[in-house]
């Protein structure tokens, strides 16, 4: 970015300096990018009740488990329509809006009867999730930069991990009320609705700039980095969503049934993942450039899949499960923050929401890449999750050589 390109961000940025964002504003964010893990950690205990529920309805085996990736897919498609609408037409109306909506249609399958409008809802769900997810996280972009940024975005990951831990508990204590039970949590967006409205504010957007300022911010986009980092969100969702997946797939092949013990490990990894954010934002987004963060996270998420592979017995996999959620808490902030650095004000919404997009297509891709190595070419569950692994350490290595050969002085 030249001096300016430098200059003229400062010029449009600099109506929001006297506005400076207090913790009100961080927890506001960061919880409503988190409502997204809801709709996985909440309802996933209650699905085999649902399961039972609709037994009768043709389908239901794979219509049920619909209820769960519908709202993925519509985010994998919508993102970077959102955060070009975003751009266009300013944050805050569309983020409010989006955060009322999401408590009717996330509550509405507590009234409906049929399994075809529920599922009708999830799809719905997903476009306000796709909302929620870029409209926060292109704000905390628009409201923190440097080193405050790069903390908030691990924090992100962080509070979304923690949400996933504890959700994953409360969910089965509400599961015991009936499978429409815990879609009453979705509600809990409302409280959001009113502290927006009081203390966001509008940050600068394309909305709101001259003809002059578009044009000098929009000079220093490069669509050429933004697709690269596009590709490697794809790969990055194809393993954040192996272990949520098929861990418990795992476990049963290696004799551990216990839904208390697979519950555990699947805990553990939660712990790894939050362990990683926080490790991010406090000591490697400080101390290594993004090569190096890449290629730590590549690294360590590479063996925890190669560590599975190989894992005999309960305490193994599950210390495997720890050390694949350290990398992965690495990796998602190293990506998010290496994108957002590079975006200019005008293209931010854009530039975020394209990443959210390629991300979970790569969440939804995961299922299907992992189960067709199994059945077309390994043979295992646990090679093909190995492969996986070894594919990552690859691209660590190759990240470990481009952060090595930055570190050379020109001579």
């Amino acid at each position: 970015m030249t001096a300016q390109h430098l200059s003229a961000s400062t010029r449009l940025l600099s109506n929001e300096n006297t506005m400076e964002p207090r913790l009100i504003h961080a927890i506001i964010l960061l919880v409503t990018a988190s409502l997204t893990v809801l709709v996985t950690a909440i309802l996933g205990p209650s699905l085999p009740q649902m399961q039972a529920h609709f037994k009768d309805v043709p389908g239901a085996d794979y219509l049920v488990p619909l209820t769960m990736t519908a709202p993925m897919l519509m985010m994998a498609g919508l993102s970077v329509f959102v955060g070009e609408l975003a751009d266009r037409f300013g944050r805050k109306r569309l983020l409010v809006s989006a955060t009322a909506f999401y408590a009717v249609v996330g509550v509405a399958p507590m009234f409906l009867d049929t399994l075809t409008a529920i599922i009708a809802s999830r799809f719905a769900l997903g476009i306000l999730e796709a909302v929620l997810m870029t409209v926060s996280t292109t704000m905390i972009g628009d409201y923190y930069d440097g080193a405050k940024r790069e903390r908030m975005m691990s924090l992100q990951t962080t509070v979304s991990a923690s949400s996933a831990f504890l959700l994953n508990n409360v969910g089965g204590m509400i599961a015991e009320h009936g499978w429409r039970a815990p879609y009453a949590a979705f509600a809990v967006s409302l409280v959001l609705v009113p502290l927006m409205v009081i203390f966001l504010w509008e940050p600068t957007t394309r909305a709101n700039m001259t003809n002059e300022q578009f044009e000098q911010d929009s000079a220093s986009f490069r669509p050429g980095r933004l697709a690269g980092i596009c590709v490697l969100a794809v790969l990055l969702g194809i393993m954040f969503l192996t272990v949520p997946v098929h861990f418990g797939y795992l476990h049963g092949a290696i004799g551990v049934n216990s839904p208390s013990q697979i519950g555990m490990a699947y805990g553990i990894n939660s712990l790894g993942v939050i362990a990683g954010t926080l490790l991010f934002g406090w000591v490697l987004a400080q101390k290594l450039k993004v090569p190096a963060q890449l290629a730590l996270g590549s690294l360590v998420a590479g063996m925890g899949f190669v560590l599975m592979q190989s894992a005999t017995d309960y305490s193994m996999l599950t210390t495997a499960g720890f050390v694949n959620g350290l990398g992965a808490g690495i990796l998602l902030p190293t990506m998010v923050t290496w994108n957002m650095r590079d975006l200019p004000v005008c293209r931010r919404g854009m530039g975020t929401g394209a990443f959210q997009s390629c991300l979970f297509f790569g969440m939804f891709l995961s299922p299907i890449l992992v189960v067709g190595l199994e059945k077309g070419w390994s043979g295992t569950r646990a090679m093909a999750v190995g492969l996986e692994g070894q594919v990552l350490v690859g691209l660590g290595v190759i990240a470990l050589l481009v952060a090595l050969v930055s570190r050379k002085p020109s001579r």
